[in-house]
Order: C-alpha cells, then sequence, then structure tokens
C-alpha cells in the first residue's frame, strides 16, 4: 500500500470554495461571507483562507477589492471548473511533470523571442526584468512580474502552439509560483536567470535564450518544487 500524501490546508480550502461556487453555494456578483466568520466556518486559520483566496483570484474564480471584499465573479465552462480542480489533486509527479512541461514549452519560446521578437517587446522584457530587479523583496509583486516576463517571452516567439500550450497552464502556473517564490532566497536566484534570458533575446541570440531558460528550470524551478515535496511543513503550509 502507498503512504497516504500530505496536502496543504491551503489547497484543501481552495478546492473547497472552487466546489462551493460550481455548486451555486455562493452566487455571481455576490460577496464571500467575512475573512472571519469564513474562516470559522472551514475551522482554518485566516492565513490559510486569506492564501487560499488568492489561488482562487490568480485562476478567476474571485475578485478581491480590498476594503470592500471578495466577490464571486461568473465563471462558465465545466472545463475550466474540472481544470481547477485537477490541480488541487496534483501529486508529486505530477508537479514535476509541469515543471518538465515548462522547460519543454518555454525554452524553445525564448529561441525563438530572440530570432523573432519586436523592438517593443524587447523593450517590455527589459523593462519587466528591471521591474523584478525592484522588487525582489517584496514576493508578492516579484511573482506578478516573473509571471508576466514568461508571458511575454511566449508571446515573442510568435508561435501559436506555444501559446495555446502554455494558456492552458497558465492559471496553475500562477499558484505554483507563488508557492515557490514564498521560500527564502528563491527571488534573488530567479532574477539572474531572467536577466539572462532578456539580454539574450534582446540581442537575438537563441542559443543563449534557450540555455539561460533552460538554467532558469533546472537549477531554480525543479530544486524548489523538489522542497515543496519533500520538506512536509512547507507541503502543508497554512495549516490550522
Amino acid at each position: 500500500m502507498e503512504p497516504i500524501k500530505r496536502v496543504r490546508v491551503v489547497d484543501t480550502v481552495s478546492e473547497k470554495l472552487v466546489r462551493a461556487i460550481s455548486e451555486g453555494k455562493f452566487e455571481a456578483g455576490t460577496k464571500l461571507p467575512s475573512e472571519h466568520d469564513l474562516a470559522q466556518m472551514l475551522q482554518v486559520s485566516r492565513n490559510a483562507l486569506r492564501e487560499a483566496v488568492r489561488q482562487l483570484e490568480t485562476m478567476g474564480f474571485v475578485t478581491v477589492k480590498h476594503g470592500d471584499g471578495t466577490y464571486i465573479n461568473h465563471v462558465t465552462g465545466n472545463y475550466f471548473v474540472t481544470r481547477a480542480l485537477q490541480f488541487f489533486k496534483l501529486r508529486e509527479t505530477t508537479l514535476t511533470d509541469l515543471v518538465e512541461a515548462r522547460e519543454a514549452i518555454e525554452v524553445t519560446a525564448a529561441m525563438l523571442a530572440a530570432e523573432r521578437a519586436w523592438d517593443e517587446e524587447i523593450e517590455t522584457i527589459l523593462k519587466l526584468v528591471d521591474e523584478m530587479d525592484g522588487a525582489i523583496d517584496n514576493p508578492e509583486e516579484y511573482v506578478e512580474k516573473d509571471f508576466e516576463f514568461h508571458v511575454m517571452v511566449i508571446r515573442a516567439s510568435k508561435n501559436e502552439v506555444l501559446r495555446e500550450l502554455f494558456s492552458t497552464i497558465q492559471d496553475i502556473l500562477m499558484v505554483q509560483l507563488r508557492k515557490i517564490m514564498g521560500l527564502y532566497g528563491v527571488a534573488e536566484e530567479s532574477y539572474g536567470y531572467h536577466r539572462e534570458i532578456a539580454l539574450a533575446i534582446s540581442t537575438g541570440d537563441p542559443q543563449a535564450a534557450a540555455d539561460a531558460m533552460r538554467n532558469h528550470f533546472r537549477k531554480v524551478a525543479k530544486p524548489y518544487v523538489a522542497k515543496i515535496i519533500e520538506n512536509s511543513d512547507l507541503n502543508s503550509e497554512g495549516e490550522g
């Protein structure tokens, strides 16, 4: 028999909320109960609930209006809901598979971007790297810029198949980035590779762009996903 895997409480809370929304227990356009009330209903800490709500916002299920509340979005399509629920069922090998799939997509995208990027796209990529540099001490902001960077590289590749493949995992990617970036020191390690990728694209060097993107995945993304999988404390983050 296989050992039972520990599941992050945050992911369990997110899954429960997605199911409640998809089943109509919270109507579109209305507000979720207050953070205090919802945490009591689910018997979890407010920190765990807050992170779960951020996951749902990333996936497009809710909109957080600071100082007002969290509103349920109009979510249509069973496929969207099913895909979100599948994320919370990811097992260790699947999470590793996701990183490897990203590597396959984005290494090629970086190479093509170095060959095909327009001047304005290069300018945006370089600007995002500068903004990432200024956000290293702010994980939330860094994640946003990191995500935008990868989206822009995919767009600059001018390959519609790569764009479509990336779009199928981008919501899961954002949640994954939030998990990884919460670990101490990841932003500093990640930033250098993003700078190398940007410079290679800006100078039109496809091989250097591909190498830098591959190194980013193999020396940062994969090792830190492994840490999340192996470390039970990180894997149960937000418990209680």
